[in-house]
């Protein structure tokens, strides 16, 4: 999963409180109440638990420089120093739950090559996750000629191999992409 190790570098106030929170606990500069992490990235189970707990806020799919790294219930947030260097890459555990989180639909009008797709529509709260799991593909993909036995290929796309799938975009930009397409590894037809 893809939680960003918040650490805090603003000066907060760490007071005592006197309604009993921690002691020793970041406290909101407005409200005086617990300040906690904002995690970043796809959530998984357990960052639903953990912020269901109150011990994380979910602050979305992207984080850029300067995104708040706290927040309190009262809704103030406060940033630390996060560059560049502070994000993570989306990575294969990632691609698992945006995997599973997505509709996948079976290519009818291509029996002959089975294989399913997911269309970045779908789902438009997930576009950054969408273009962070093709950037994936990209990166980390392995490039196989398709057809495969064929003398001349027709393609020859970058294949990332997750848990018996291969998954692949069209060329293209990956703005441009809306679909993400996949086939077990294990069919003939390939």
């Amino acid at each position: 999963m893809c939680v960003i190790p918040l650490v805090h570098t603003d000066p907060m106030n760490t007071t005592d409180d006197p309604t009993g929170a921690a002691p020793d606990g970041e406290r909101c500069s407005e409200c005086r109440g617990p300040v906690v992490p904002i995690a970043y990235g796809f959530p998984g189970p357990g960052m639903f638990e953990a912020a269901n707990r109150g011990e994380i806020v979910l602050g979305g799919c992207t984080l850029l420089p300067g995104s708040p790294t706290h927040s309190c219930a009262c809704g103030a947030t406060t940033s630390g120093a996060l560059g560049d260097d502070d994000l993570l890459a989306f990575d294969i555990d990632d691609a698992r739950s945006y995997v599973a989180s997505v509709r996948w639909q079976f290519a009818k009008t291509m029996p002959q090559w089975p294989h399913e797709y997911t269309v970045r529509e779908w789902q438009p709260d997930l576009e950054d996750t969408f273009e962070a799991f093709a950037r994936l593909i990209r990166s980390d993909g392995v490039v196989k000629p398709w057809p495969r036995e064929s003398p001349t290929p027709r393609y020859h796309h970058r294949y990332l191999a997750i848990d018996g799938w291969d998954y692949w975009i069209m060329e293209g930009t990956i703005a441009e992409t809306e679909v993400i397409n996949r086939a077990r590894l294990d069919d003939n037809w390939r």
